[in-house]
């Protein structure tokens, strides 16, 4: 189930009955949306992170309450705007491997966003691990991939040639700003962070 239909379908019951898949899948948008568009909501997803995990009611309550708020927060800027976060194009590219769940095509998504952001010098190492590391108790996949960082940068320069103008990069947590894309190098670092050493499973 994508996330627009999940997000449709918000309330505490039908998450609590939800797939685990499916849940896995929101709350990885979630820190997505926290991450990029608000960091207060994202600084409670990581104070609630074990509630959550555990699906209290109350804590339901409001993180329904506030991701809807936020979602439709970057719809409208979607709607206003033709500069999409980079974190689209790697989702794209995650997603045409058909090597990962949704969740995971959307936390590496993330994961990738924030480390060219880091390496452009627009946020801090410190919040580039942030973000990592608040993906890790839903077990999604954020690193160590077994996929080639160059194949999957050669599906990269396919797709950023659709790219007309900018993209947005983060400059702090749940702000972004409008720049260049970062330079093959700095993508092609960013592909070799979340996949493993070729040569620790070629031999598999």
């Amino acid at each position: 189930m994508n996330t627009s239909t999940i997000i449709k379908n918000l309330t505490v019951e039908n998450i609590k009955n939800s797939d685990p898949k499916d849940y896995i899948t929101l709350m990885s948008h979630a820190l997505r949306l926290g991450a990029l568009y608000k960091a207060k909501f994202f600084m409670w997803l990581e104070n609630n992170n074990y509630e959550l995990i555990a699906q209290d009611e109350e804590i339901l309550s409001h993180f329904i309450k506030e991701i809807l708020s936020i979602h439709k927060k970057a719809q409208d800027e979607a709607s206003e705007s033709n500069v999409d976060f980079a974190d689209n194009i790697f989702y794209t590219i995650f997603k045409e491997t058909d090597k990962f769940s949704e969740a995971d095509c959307i936390s590496l998504s993330l994961v990738v966003l924030a480390f060219i952001s880091h390496k452009s010098e627009l946020i801090s190492n410190e919040e580039y691990l942030e973000i990592r590391d608040l993906l890790v108790p839903y077990k999604v996949m954020i690193s160590q991939c077994k996929c080639k960082a160059e194949d999957l940068f050669e599906i990269y320069k396919d797709k950023v040639k659709a790219i007309e103008g900018n993209t947005k990069l983060l400059c702090k947590l749940g702000k972004g700003i409008e720049t260049e894309m970062p330079s093959n190098e700095i993508i092609l670092d960013a592909f070799k962070e979340i996949t493993y050493d070729e040569k620790s499973w070629e031999k598999e």
